[in-house]
């Protein structure tokens, strides 16, 4: 184990997963990031409908939960409802004060994701 992934340690609404954790986000924003590109070689190849290309928000939305949860270190999930991970083992956060902290983290993180996507689908939709 590296001296990096020793240090790591559950910080109240800054990190709540570890690295095995934050593969996993990768990973899952790497397999979003696929969808959208895979989308998009559909749509314009078979030249579907305009309204139709507004469904790249959902690979969109996919890929930047992944890649946004692993750049904070930190799970929207398991923030809102009060977990973490950090050494394999999931546990329960006990404090209000830390449970409130995580639960504003989460709702930052999906507001990124939700903006980020809105953002990058209204773009691919005006500019197609």
């Amino acid at each position: 184990m590296s001296e990096k992934e020793t240090n790591e340690a559950y910080i109240p609404g800054q990190c709540n997963i570890g690295p095995d954790e934050i593969r996993k986000r990768n990973r899952i924003g790497f397999i979003g990031l696929t969808l959208m590109i895979v989308f998009v070689i559909v749509a314009e190849v078979y030249q579907i409908p305009k309204g139709w290309k507004l469904l790249l928000f959902a690979p969109t939305a996919y890929a930047l939960s992944g890649f946004i949860q692993a750049r904070h270190k930190f799970c929207f999930i398991f923030g809102y409802f009060g977990l973490f991970n950090i050494s394999g083992k999931r546990t329960k956060v006990k404090d209000a004060a830390q449970l409130r902290s995580d639960r504003l983290k989460a709702l930052n993180i999906v507001a990124q994701i939700f903006t980020g996507s809105l953002l990058i689908t209204l773009l691919y939709y005006f500019l197609s």
